[in-house]
């Protein structure tokens, strides 16, 4: 059985549910063997992998607390083990705020988070798996970044700051190893229906019911987008389609960004 990622290793972080659960799928039915990253979704994300088509080999789970750099470092490693190597990583882990706040009233405690799990994590997983990936044909890293690293969200700023830095730490990636034919991209959504936005529109004026109206119209498309949507711009940034792309950032947005 064929497809575009047909032969190919693949490591996407935040697999078991939302953009990453769609991800996982539309790898897996590309033809790629997938390593499932998840935390606390681990039985969820090993009943995904029993269902995914396995065309290119049996999917696996990796379990890790990305705000741990011992475990980051060790789920890196098990990947490459389990896997033989590594052709694509994708890192879409994360996590929102559910209450906005002004600079000077946002905690410590959630810009580190912030900046553990989007940033710190992608930093440390790349620099464990390129060696790696350098060995094989035509890698390629794929970050899940945000419209929020485009424009600034009134009250996120943890957030915005944490997405503004992981593209540009593709774009660094990028430059560093052009010359040797790994690739590294970001995808910028807009709102996404995933658990993350509805924890998000529930917090807003009205509840959830009322936030998700608010950020559907935010869009001049007038909706917000299924993970599917992201999974399609992934699995081309990710196969040798999109083999001399490379530090882009792509907002996948509905037009957000262009107004």
């Amino acid at each position: 059985m064929g497809g575009i990622l047909a032969g190919k290793r693949a490591y996407v972080t935040g697999g078991s549910s939302g953009i990453g659960a769609a991800i996982v799928k539309a790898f897996a039915e590309a033809g790629a063997r997938v390593a499932i990253g998840a935390s606390s979704q681990a039985t969820r994300a090993e009943a995904m992998a029993k269902s995914l088509p396995a065309a290119g080999g049996p999917h696996i789970v990796v379990a890790a607390d990305f705000y741990d750099k011992a475990q980051t470092e060790r789920a890196a490693d098990a990947v490459i083990a389990s896997l033989g190597g590594l052709d694509i990583f994708v890192h879409s882990a994360g996590i929102d705020v559910t209450q906005t706040a002004p600079t000077h009233e946002t905690s410590d405690e959630l810009w580190d988070r912030m900046m553990g799990l989007h940033l710190n994590a992608a930093f440390r997983l790349s620099k464990r798996l390129i060696p790696t990936m350098l060995k094989g044909k035509s890698p390629s890293i794929v970050f899940i970044g945000s419209v929020c690293g485009l424009v600034a969200w009134e009250g996120d700023v943890a957030y915005n700051v944490a997405k503004a830095g992981l593209q540009h730490l593709a774009r660094c990636i990028a430059s560093d190893y052009a010359k040797t034919g790994l690739r590294a991209n970001v995808i910028a959504p807009g709102v996404i229906d995933t658990p993350l936005t509805r924890n998000y529109a529930g917090g807003m004026p009205g509840g959830e019911a009322e936030g998700l109206k608010i950020l559907a119209a935010m869009h001049p498309m007038g909706r917000y987008a299924k993970p599917e949507e992201i999974a399609r711009a992934a699995l081309f940034l990710a196969s040798d389609q999109a083999s001399f792309i490379t530090g882009v950032v792509l907002p996948v947005d509905g037009g957000l960004t262009m107004v």
